[in-house]
């Protein structure tokens, strides 16, 4: 019984000690990989563009959603 006991522990610790191993070159390799986008990450866009562009987008948007209540009409509960 002891020795199976130690067999299962030697075993465990094995199991914990890859998994420890596996965690932290997948931490690496993230950390990484953050790093390389980073440093090929493009400027951001000017805030005034950005801003055109939203104001742009709410006006299609809301025309869409006038279109297409106009084109089905609210049913009443």
């Amino acid at each position: 019984m002891n020795e199976l006991m130690q067999q299962g522990f030697q075993l465990m610790a094995l199991g914990m000690g890859v998994v420890f191993l596996f965690l932290g070159m997948l931490i690496g390799v993230i950390s990484l990989t953050s790093k390389v986008i980073q440093r090929f990450e493009t400027a951001p866009a000017d805030a005034a563009n950005t801003s055109n562009t939203d104001n742009d987008l709410i006006e299609v948007i809301t025309e869409a959603v006038q279109q297409y209540r106009s084109d089905h009409p609210q049913r009443k509960k």
